[in-house]
């Protein structure tokens, strides 16, 4: 079984994807967006930056997730991103032209790669990622501000919260509950 955490930057997919697959002795699949030198690049200059930051997602994450499925089978997998992100980040970051050769891409790489059982989607108030991006403290997070979360969060919940074999949970604060409570919600879920 494969199971995907999505949600906005700052929702707190990681935290969650560790602790449930620490509950359920399963493997955890981490996002390896810091290894994507692009990124930094992009924060500082997003009109020059938006495209290959895009697309080198896309091919890093396929690259991923080929290579991970191809050498395991049959185990329960966590992992705190889903492809389709892909699309939502490239509709907010990508002029109308760009997104149009993106979406021809994604779809033929979509096809390339295994397809989850289940999609969680982290629905969080925007307020409330603002504060868990200020808390955790990562650098190249600093300067990322509200009206673009708020973007990302419109085209995030336009995808996910219609979307077939998707597990919605809504996030109203974060205290030492939280995870745990997201955790029970999915395994009654799988159950």
């Amino acid at each position: 079984m494969y199971i995907c955490i999505e949600g906005n930057i700052g929702a707190g997919k990681s935290t969650l994807a560790k602790a449930l697959a620490k509950k359920l002795k399963a493997s955890y699949l981490p996002e390896l967006f810091e290894e994507n030198t692009l990124l930094p690049l992009f924060y500082k200059d997003k009109k020059t930056f938006a495209f290959p930051t895009e697309y080198s997602f896309l091919i890093d994450r396929q690259k991923q997730l080929t290579h991970y499925f191809g050498s395991k089978k049959n185990n329960l997998t966590i992992s705190d991103y889903h492809l389709d992100k892909c699309l939502c980040f490239s509709k907010v970051n990508l002029s109308e032209t760009d997104y149009s050769f993106y979406k021809k891409h994604f779809s033929a790489i979509k096809k390339t790669i295994e397809k989850p059982d289940l999609v969680v989607y982290l629905k969080v108030d925007v307020n409330l990622i603002v504060e868990n991006i200020k808390k955790r403290g990562r650098d190249i997070e600093k300067k990322i501000n509200i009206k673009y979360l708020k973007k990302l969060k419109k085209e995030l919940d336009a995808y996910y919260l219609n979307k077939k074999n998707t597990l919605i949970i809504t996030i109203n604060s974060y205290n030492t509950n939280t995870i745990n409570n997201c955790c029970n919600e999915i395994i009654k879920h799988l159950n």
